[in-house]
């Protein structure tokens, strides 16, 4: 499968008091349905507003959107995405929940870990450490974004097309043409040691039954050294988890041109974002809901680096309500009904 990752907002305005919206997105789109998928998104493409050659999200009208969604709803595209309201963080939040990270890096090392990994943490501590609030915020906004991707699409495909899970191809949209800036440097060197660990405290869900003999590569056949101790059972001890290295790095790139999966992921992003702070009508926003998994809680997940969950009472709060039905359904029909009698 191909996953392509795009932002919209700054992640600014840290302790404004004035809402500050910001969307981390990721368009999954099925490796077989590409060459048809981009073959029309061409076609649709030559009628859709540009900048310096390239489309953009924030110039589409309601309908181009509404297009474009159908599209990828058409070519099953999965969109998942997470949101923060920075302007509601007071720089003390975000530092405390910096602090905290810190420390909680290095919480399950013990003295048989290899000294290799231990500079690795101590490079990671001291690398969180020198990161602005703003850059903090998207990191936490990120890190919890690709903890649903895995977890939704492989979910997903192990039910309807296994073969997808052979191998991940991420793309991410690059901010400066030929420049690696400190963020995409973290994200390519620092990421994946602290997603792993997130995984260890929120390990992504396994379906009985599913097919995941082409994704059986990235499942550890045992625990390594230096997560000995910390990494749960899955499904009763079948697998001691993934192999996040190998899931994320083996197919990586930065990108600032414009290609198709991109171009597509800004505008669903886009909308998104557009949608939750007013500026674009629901004909444009609401067919969001047909790219992205149902589940019980909000299909676009709101960070905060508070420790209680606030969002009811934010002005974003009725769009998000809106997130909780016209969902995707996880479960194939079959699963589904299966699923009712013999869970």
């Amino acid at each position: 499968m191909h996953i392509f990752l795009d932002e919209s907002g700054t992640f600014s305005a840290i302790g404004s008091g004035q809402s500050s919206i910001s969307v981390q997105g990721a368009l999954v789109l099925a490796s077989h349905r590409l060459p048809k998928l981009f073959r029309n998104y061409t076609r649709l493409r030559a009628n859709l507003p540009k900048r310096k050659g390239e489309v953009k999200g924030s110039l589409l009208t309601e309908a181009q959107v509404a297009a474009v969604i159908d599209l990828l709803r058409r070519n099953e595209g999965i969109f998942c995405a997470s949101m923060i309201d920075t302007g509601e963080h007071t720089g003390e939040e975000v530092e405390k929940h910096r602090q905290d990270g810190v420390q909680a890096i290095a919480a399950n090392l013990a003295n048989g870990h290899p000294e290799e990994l231990r500079a690795n943490i101590a490079d990671l501590q001291r690398r969180m450490g020198t990161f602005s609030p703003q850059l903090y915020c998207q990191m936490t906004v990120t890190l919890d974004l690709l903890h649903r991707v895995l977890e939704e699409t492989i979910l997903y495909h192990c039910q309807r097309y296994p073969k997808e899970l052979a191998k991940f191809h991420w793309v991410v949209d690059a901010k400066a043409k030929g420049l690696v800036t400190d963020w995409e440097d973290w994200w390519a060197n620092t990421l994946v040691v602290w997603l792993q660990a997130i995984s260890l405290r929120r390990p992504a869900n396994m379906l009985r039954g599913g097919d995941y003999r082409h994704f059986r590569r990235f499942m550890f056949d045992s625990v390594p050294d230096y997560l000995q101790g910390a990494a749960p059972d899955v499904l009763g001890g079948e697998s001691p988890g993934f192999d996040l290295q190998l899931i994320f790095r083996e197919s990586f790139r930065f990108s600032s041109d414009p290609e198709p999966g991109l171009e597509l992921a800004d505008i669903v992003t886009n909308a998104l974002r557009r949608g939750l702070i007013g500026n674009l009508g629901e004909a444009g926003w609401l067919p969001l809901r047909s790219l992205m998994i149902h589940r019980t809680d909000f299909y676009v997940r709101p960070v905060t680096l508070r420790y209680q969950d606030e969002v009811v009472s934010r002005p974003v709060s009725a769009v998000l309500h809106r997130f909780r039905e016209g969902g995707r359904n996880m479960l194939t029909e079959a699963r589904y009904r299966g699923g009712l009698r013999n869970p």
